[in-house]
């Protein structure tokens, strides 16, 4: 008894010591930097929840796509950029995710790719004047990082709870954005110098409808893979829809259009075969459709047609900003200027806005040329084909066109590159592949 209670007494010692010198500095801290002391207990908070309860913090970490940080608070952070510092934070908050579920690395082809894309360009790139290791080595890691999401070997039931969880964060974005709008931290609504009129939610009308483009698209899948919960998907998809069409953002709309088509095609057949519960979606879904467009006709007009260009159809500065990239790298093209040189690419000529130049395919090529985009190109599409095996014959159509969709919406905007697409993407695909899998994965796939 005696040695049990000084071996108490003294292993007890430290902790209360540790305790106290962690109180009297967050004591401290709250009277000089209130603001840092209060992150600072939040994050403890978090990193004691993420231990104690993994699959808990996922879902936060998931919630907290549906907000843009980076334009919610413009600056940065013990000299690191806000956007660097919550994606280490949401990293650090899922390891024990990780060390809970493994990882599986069937589904790991675009690391592998960003890795040999780094090494070509220390290796092989042209760099420019402005480039630098720094910016090279903080894109390879931001680009990534999106990818570890298709590692996580998620429970099936945690996978699933994560697929509806995507499917709500547009709605969460919208509530945030109203919660912003009250206390005058945030406007839900952006008034471009068209005159049109469109909703962003907790962030930018462009990043809001990523959000909504997957809130779209996937109840397409999940219903056909899922009918025991299509009402729930009918009702993300309608609201989504609605989402998509207010932030007045043309791409995601257009890249739809033959999952869209195909819908009616499917749901149509169904209907015709006998099948009269179908005509109640059919008969919604058209009214849908009309009343958005209805709605919405007067702000895509505006954005579409206000300004004439060369092009005929307002492009947002797209057509001029792809030419000024494309012309950039021309003296390259085989390796590019070097991963993450497009962010330093614009030297005034374009508008500011044009950090990258609204265009995967121009944005890798810039960066690792013909060999590198290709090279991420073919990673990604092993990745679309190991899930697609997986899936039940049914729910393979509406798949393709999901994956044929994002690949057409990458066309106009940065959708792999930007936190509010790439993260509920990857995480999508994963949770997609490991719900179809008829067992869990077997250990030899599994590293914990």
């Amino acid at each position: 008894m005696t040695n049990f209670e000084w071996g108490s007494k003294l292993n007890v010692l430290p902790y209360g010591m540790l305790y106290l010198m962690s109180a009297l500095l967050l004591g401290t801290a709250v009277i000089y930097q209130p603001v840092i002391a209060i992150g600072v207990v939040f994050l403890i908070i978090l990193l004691g929840v993420s231990i104690s309860r993994p699959d808990l913090i996922s879902y936060f970490v998931l919630l907290t796509t549906a907000i843009s940080i980076n334009f919610l608070y413009d600056g940065s952070l013990f000299g690191v950029e806000i956007l660097s510092l919550y994606k280490l934070g949401i990293l650090m908050l899922l390891v024990p995710c990780i060390l809970v579920n493994g990882l599986r690395f069937r589904l790991s082809y675009p690391l592998w790719a960003m890795v040999i894309l780094v090494c070509i360009t220390f290796g092989f790139s042209i760099w420019l004047p402005q480039m630098s290791s720094s910016i090279a080595i903080k894109a390879f890691i931001g680009l990534s990082l999106p990818f570890v999401f298709l590692l996580i070997n998620w429970k099936k039931e945690v996978a699933e709870r994560h697929i509806r969880m995507i499917c709500l964060l547009p709605v969460v974005s919208v509530l945030a954005g109203v919660l912003l709008q009250l206390v005058h931290l945030h406007s839900l609504l952006d008034v471009e110098f068209t005159g049109a009129v469109r909703i962003q939610g907790a962030n930018i009308p462009a990043h809001l409808a990523m959000l909504a483009f997957m809130g779209v698209a996937i109840p397409f899948i999940e219903i056909k893979r899922n009918p025991q919960r299509a009402r729930f998907f009918y009702i993300m998809l309608a609201l989504n829809f609605f989402i998509l069409v207010g932030t007045g953002t043309r791409g995601p709309i257009l890249a739809l259009s033959l999952m869209v088509l195909y819908y009616f095609y499917d749901i149509f057949r169904q209907y015709v075969k006998g099948k009269t519960k179908y005509l109640i979606p059919l008969v919604c879904s058209i009214v849908l459709i009309f009343a958005a467009v209805y709605t919405q006709l007067d702000n895509l007009e505006k954005r579409s047609f206000q300004r004439s260009t060369d092009t005929g159809v307002d492009l947002s500065g797209r057509a001029e900003a792809w030419e000024y990239f494309l012309n950039k790298v021309a003296d390259s093209p085989w390796s590019g200027r070097g991963l993450g040189a497009v962010t330093v690419a614009n030297d005034g000529t374009l508008y500011k806005g044009f950090v990258v130049p609204h265009n995967e395919y121009i944005r890798f090529y810039f960066d690792g040329g013909y060999i590198g985009s290709i090279l991420l190109l073919l990673s990604l599409l092993a990745v679309f084909i190991l899930v697609y095996k997986a899936l039940a014959p049914p729910v393979k159509p509406f798949y393709l066109l999901f994956i044929a969709a994002f690949l057409i919406y990458s066309f106009s905007d940065n959708t792999l590159s930007t936190v509010q697409s790439i993260i509920p993407f990857c995480w999508y695909l994963n949770c997609l592949y490991r719900s179809s899998q008829p067992t869990d994965s077997p250990q030899k796939e599994v590293i914990r």
